[in-house]
C-alpha cells in the first residue's frame, strides 16, 4: 500500500492494533523464511513481505472471524488507501489478489484440521504462515504490482446433498478435501447450529474483558453479520481484540447468562424508547387537553 510520504504511519486508521500486530508477525516469519522485506516505512510495501502480511492477515481473519467480515474489512482498507494514501491501481489489485489467497488458505485449513480450527492458537498461525509461503514459492501470490494478472470478484457456491444426522468431529477429520467441499454448506450450518460442538464451548465468556474496549461483552458471528458498515467500523477495534485473544464464536456457543453485543443494543434500544415515552409525558403530548386557569397553562387529562 503506498503511502503519500514517509511521515505517514502505516498503522493510521481503524483496528492499527491488530495491523500493528500482523506487521510484528510478518516480521517475525520473515527471519524464519527469509521472504524480501524492505526497509523503515517501506517494509511492507510492494514486495514480499506486503503479499505475505495480506495473505497472512486475511486468512487469519476467515478462520477466527469468517470469510465475509476478512473480506469486507480487507475491501474496506483498500478503498481507505485509494482514498488517503494515493495507492495505484496496480498496488489495489496486488492486495486484493493476495487478500483472496488468504481467504482460501482459510477455507484449506478448515479442510485439512476441521471446523475447530478456527479458534485462536499458535499451532494454527503457523499453519498459516507456512501455506502463505508454499503459495509465495509457488508463484501464486502476486509481489510486485506491475504484475499482469488480474484479480476478479468471484462466488463459492456449495451444493451438498442434505443429511439426516449431524457430523461428527472424526467423520469431518477423515474427509477428503474433495468430500469436504461438497459437504461444507451443511456442516457449515450444523456448527451454526449447535449440532456440532466447536472448541469455543470450553472458553469462559463470563469473565472476558476486552483488551480494547474494557467491556465484559461479547461479539458474536451472527451479531457482526447483522451489523451496518458503520456499526462494523464503530466496532472493529474491539471485534478485532475479542477475534485475537479468544476468537469469535456463534450465537449458540455463548451461553444465555454472557452480555454480547445484541443483548447490549437490545437493552440500550429499549431504554431510550422508555426515555421518550416519559419525555412524551411530561410534556403534555399524551391524551388531554390544555386549558389556562388564572394565568397557567395546565393539562386537563382524558
Amino acid at each position: 500500500m503506498k503511502q503519500k510520504n514517509n511521515n505517514v504511519n502505516p498503522f493510521n486508521y481503524p483496528a492499527k492494533k491488530y495491523s500493528s500486530y500482523v506487521f510484528d508477525a510478518t516480521t517475525k516469519y520473515q527471519k524464519k523464511y527469509g521472504f524480501e522485506m524492505g526497509t523503515g516505512s517501506h517494509a511492507t510495501w510492494n514486495n514480499e513481505a506486503d503479499a505475505f502480511k495480506h495473505t497472512y492477515m486475511q486468512a487469519q481473519l476467515a478462520l477466527f472471524a469468517g470469510k465475509h467480515i476478512a473480506k469486507f474489512a480487507g475491501d474496506y482498507h483498500e478503498m481507505q488507501g485509494n482514498k488517503d494514501m494515493g495507492q495505484s491501481k496496480g498496488e489495489e489489485n496486488m492486495d486484493k489478489w493476495n487478500n483472496a489467497q488468504g481467504r482460501e488458505i482459510a477455507k484449506e485449513i478448515i479442510q485439512e484440521y476441521g471446523v475447530w480450527a478456527t479458534a485462536p492458537s499458535q499451532k494454527i498461525n503457523d499453519v498459516i504462515a507456512r501455506k502463505v509461503m508454499e503459495r509465495m514459492k509457488s508463484g501464486k501470490l502476486i509481489t510486485n504490482p506491475d504484475d499482469k494478472r488480474v484479480y476478479k470478484e468471484g462466488v463459492v457456491t456449495g451444493n451438498a446433498a442434505p443429511i439426516d444426522s449431524a457430523y461428527t468431529k472424526e467423520q469431518i477429520g477423515k474427509m477428503s478435501p474433495e468430500e469436504f467441499v461438497q459437504n461444507e454448506s451443511i456442516i457449515m450450518e450444523q456448527l451454526k447450529n449447535g449440532q456440532i460442538k466447536s472448541d469455543f464451548s470450553n472458553i469462559d465468556y463470563s469473565n472476558f474483558i476486552n483488551p480494547e474496549s474494557g467491556e465484559n461483552k461479547i461479539f458474536t458471528r451472527e451479531n457482526i453479520s447483522e451489523m451496518s458498515s458503520k456499526e462494523y467500523l464503530d466496532n472493529e477495534k474491539a471485534i478485532l481484540a475479542q477475534m485475537n485473544t479468544i476468537g469469535v464464536p456463534y450465537d449458540k456457543d455463548v451461553p444465555n447468562r454472557v452480555n454480547t453485543y445484541s443483548k447490549e443494543k437490545k437493552t440500550k434500544n429499549s431504554s431510550s424508547n422508555s426515555k421518550t415515552k416519559s419525555a412524551n409525558s411530561s410534556s403534555g403530548t399524551g391524551d388531554g387537553k390544555w386549558v389556562t386557569i388564572n394565568g397557567n397553562h395546565v393539562l386537563i387529562e382524558k
